[in-house]
């Protein structure tokens, strides 16, 4: 069968339970929805949305999304779980809102459908399988292509460091005329830290969906945000900052 003949189905099982589910468009309200304590942090919503993350692949096809009003869907599904429960864990609704916004191809139902399967909010329940911001682009496009075409700036960085600039000497970054810090900036988080965080907040959220059978109260949404992040700033600091070498 042929695939776009599979997305068909799957633009048509979204139709149906986005007409079917009341709230669909939104976590609170919504019966389908993992009830889940995001955070609300609008310096790295608008790093992610601005391009100014530091990760070359995510600001890449953010770059191409803001140009062209599309992305292809496996980088739609780099950045979503970046925003969400890969990295940033900001709510799936404020990406979603970007993609209503920029998408050329936009569509209400498989919009909402995609951003709660890929915040593992819904549909997807394998918060522990993370698309990572270095590794995943790499396997696709090992010399860094489309991210020099996108970023310009980083067009002379060798190719062992394109995904990972910060890694560069000075010298090398010197030789590429693109400084971390100055012309490109540095990540925002540490992805490996920032990606487990992310792990045990979801598993925390699960386990409380779980023990009140889906019903979860904004005092109970609130109590859990209040220990997660207790928790996380005993482990590491607020803004988790990458270790550069």
């Amino acid at each position: 069968m042929c695939i776009w003949f599979l997305q068909l189905f799957w633009r048509d099982f979204f139709y149906t339970v986005g007409f079917g589910t009341p709230n669909f468009d939104r976590m609170r309200g919504n019966k389908i929805c993992r009830q889940i304590p995001w955070n609300n942090d609008d310096e790295l919503l608008a790093a992610w949305r601005d391009a100014r993350t530091g990760f070359p692949w995510i600001d890449a096809i953010m770059v191409q999304l803001r140009k062209w009003g599309w992305i292809h869907h496996l980088a739609r599904h780099s950045v979503a779980c970046f925003l969400t429960r890969g990295d940033l864990f900001i709510h799936w609704e404020k990406g979603r809102d970007v993609f209503e916004r920029l998408l050329v191809d936009s569509d209400w139902a498989i919009n909402n459908g995609n951003w709660l399967w890929l915040s593992c909010s819904a549909f997807f329940y394998q918060y522990h399988r993370i698309y990572s911001p270095i590794t995943f682009g790499k396997k696709y496009d090992p010399t860094g292509a489309y991210i020099r075409h996108f970023l310009p700036v980083l067009k002379d960085m060798p190719t062992e460091y394109i995904y990972e600039p910060w890694t560069a000497p000075l010298s090398v970054q010197t030789k590429a005329k693109c400084i971390i810090g100055k012309d490109y900036p540095k990540p925002v988080i540490s992805h490996e830290t920032a990606s487990k965080e992310c792990k045990r907040k979801m598993s925390e959220a699960y386990d409380l969906n779980k023990k009140q059978n889906g019903i979860v109260s904004d005092e109970d949404l609130q109590n859990l945000r209040t220990r997660v992040e207790d928790q996380s700033q005993a482990t590491v600091p607020r803004r988790l900052k990458q270790k550069l070498i």
